[in-house]
């Protein structure tokens, strides 16, 4: 639709002209006068908004006082939703060089967004180099690494300082080229370097081929926003006691973690606040140990034997901080291969870190199931904590002895390799652990990262 007073498009049925502020699907009678003729007396359609029309700044003084009639006067919430901007998504691309990374900032007349620049020289500057180029035609650094830019899309007001403006669409863009580090140069203090990832996730648990009951208990939680940052929390428990409440203890010791993580991270980080990766290892060793106090507690109360074994994952945007108590594992897989992170606290792992049985014989070992900590077998417990960065289609999986002492690491490796989807990659372990023998509850969370 074309604006009668500055000539410009607008989308279809669009109340205000988006460039000007005119009213617009006005007939062509009332349109604004021209610029050099005097209006006839009476009521005009002036716009409510201080965006006067090119022809309607021309008017004399005496026009410009002209009372705009109530009844015409656009209604505030009719002006705010035509001016909404829908924001663009990461991965789409602006004058085929600028690809957008992550919205930073969205409100009703603009977004502001972080994005490559595809021909721009990130170590000298230059911006003249074109679409096939590999190295900087001015300095000869490679192109590889894209130069960042802030790009502000606005409807109307332009911002105070920019490098480039160009129209696409009905939108005007303005970008800012973001100053880049030296080669070698580290990050400010306390000022992490972020590579935008999002989450995609899998899990399934079984009670086995041998067992009456699952004692097993496994839960996520994951918090995204949209414009970029990531928190997720993901947890797997073996109860031990059999038929003394160990599925209390697995499912105890997986809440009360959470609880404790909730109050001391997640809100924090979602208020706003930054927490330092030593202050994150801190307070999930805390959480761990609240969970074995409270399975101890229960333990006692309940005059029962129950404990629990526990492996978690604690991600924050592109770090990964691994728990783990007892026998259950974690896993990181990527183009390296299968990697164990966790080290199991059982009498088999001392005698393989003191050599005295091969890390094969652990399998079968009639001693595999002896451990030596555990959630809630005693008031303190000393977690293992491990802090690794996450990549795009990096995978950890976590999982309960009953997965890997029946699937093995080769076998695990054969479905990641198989199987992208975690959800299908975590049913298809536990069907190859229980067609395995099954001789124990079998539990898997399989999550994965992706480029945002």
């Amino acid at each position: 639709m074309k604006c009668p007073a500055c000539g410009r498009e607008n989308r279809l049925n669009a109340g205000f002209c988006a460039w000007c502020g005119e009213r617009l699907g006005k007939k062509p009678e009332d349109a604004a006068p021209e610029a050099n003729t005097v209006p006839e007396s009476g009521p005009t359609d002036l716009p409510s908004e201080p965006f006067p029309s090119p022809a309607s700044s021309a008017l004399d003084e005496a026009a410009q006082t002209i009372a705009v009639e109530e009844s015409e006067t656009p209604e505030p919430n009719e002006i705010s939703a035509e001016r909404n901007v829908t924001p663009l998504q990461p991965g789409d691309v602006l004058l085929d060089r600028y690809e957008i990374v992550e919205l930073i900032e969205s409100g009703p007349d603009s977004n502001t967004y972080r994005a490559k620049d595809r021909y721009g020289c990130a170590a000298c500057g230059f911006d003249d180099n074109v679409q096939g180029d590999e190295y900087c035609r001015q300095c000869g650094a490679s192109l590889e690494k894209a130069r960042q830019v802030t790009i502000v899309e606005r409807l109307r007001l332009e911002p105070e300082h920019y490098d480039l403006h160009f129209e696409q669409g009905e939108r005007d863009y303005f970008v800012t080229v973001e100053p880049q580090p030296k080669a070698g140069e580290a990050p400010p203090e306390g000022q992490a370097v972020t590579r935008p990832l999002r989450l995609i996730w899998g899990r399934a648990t079984d009670k086995g081929q041998q067992r009456d009951l699952n004692e097993d208990y496994l839960e996520a939680w994951l918090y995204a926003r949209g414009s970029g940052g990531l928190l997720g929390l993901f947890v797997v428990a073996d109860g031990l006691g059999g038929h003394d409440s160990g599925e209390v203890a697995s499912r105890l010791a997986t809440e009360t973690v959470w609880e404790a993580l909730r109050q001391s991270v997640w809100e924090p980080i979602i208020r706003g606040e930054t927490l330092q990766p030593e202050a994150l290892e801190e307070r999930l060793k805390a959480a761990i140990k609240a969970a074995s106090q409270a399975v101890y507690d229960a333990r006692i109360a309940r005059h029962s034997e129950m404990s629990s074994t526990l492996t978690l994952a604690l991600i924050v945007d592109d770090a990964a901080y691994i728990g783990n108590v007892g026998d259950s594992r974690t896993y990181l897989w990527n183009a390296k291969g299968l990697q164990r992170i966790t080290k199991d606290h059982s009498l088999v792992q001392r005698l393989v870190d003191t050599g005295q049985i091969e890390p094969r014989d652990v399998y079968a070992h009639p001693q595999r199931n002896v451990i030596y900590q555990s959630i809630g077998d005693r008031p303190d417990v000393r977690p293992d904590i491990f802090r690794l960065p996450l990549a795009p289609d990096d995978r950890l999986i976590l999982c309960s002895d009953g997965l890997w002492e029946m699937v093995r690491d080769d076998g695990l490796e054969e479905v990641l390799l198989a199987e992208t989807d975690p959800q299908r990659a975590c049913e298809r372990l536990v069907q190859n652990a229980n067609l395995a023998g099954g001789e124990d509850n079998i539990s898997v969370i399989i999550v994965q990262a992706l480029a945002a």
